[in-house]
């Protein structure tokens, strides 16, 4: 069982790859949506996935410098799995036998193995900016 403050450290480290602008819209957006639409909060979150690839390849690009793109291919991943984490409702939409508690197998997965890809994208010699 994953504890209160080590959940808190996972989702920090999840969060570090998410767009803070990405997760404010999407919980402004999310919250102003009546709890009895969970299909349309499910495209919600659908939409945000590509949402934040764009944001960190092109919204916070300063002029004159490349795109941090492996920040940009992982940051979809790391907000699905944050999804997974903070909104069981919408994710047992989609699997329907979803549990609350895999939400935190998800953060501790994830916590490994996003780094793990951002190795191995530097190894592939994919630049962050």
């Amino acid at each position: 069982m994953v504890s209160e403050n080590d959940q808190d450290s996972l989702f920090r480290s999840i969060l570090d790859w998410i767009p803070v602008e990405v997760i404010g819209s999407y919980k402004v957006v999310e919250g102003a949506i009546p709890a009895d639409y969970d299909g349309f909060r499910l495209w919600i979150t659908i939409l945000a996935v590509p949402v934040t690839f764009l944001w960190i390849a092109f919204a916070t690009k300063p002029a004159g410098r490349k795109i941090a793109w492996r920040q940009a291919l992982i940051a979809p991943f790391a907000f699905v799995i944050w999804t997974m984490a903070i909104a069981p409702e919408i994710i047992r939409l989609l699997f329907p036998s979803w549990e609350p508690w895999m939400g935190s197998v998800a953060l501790g997965v994830g916590t490994v193995l996003l780094p793990i890809f951002d190795g191995i994208l530097e190894a592939l010699g994919v630049p962050q900016n």
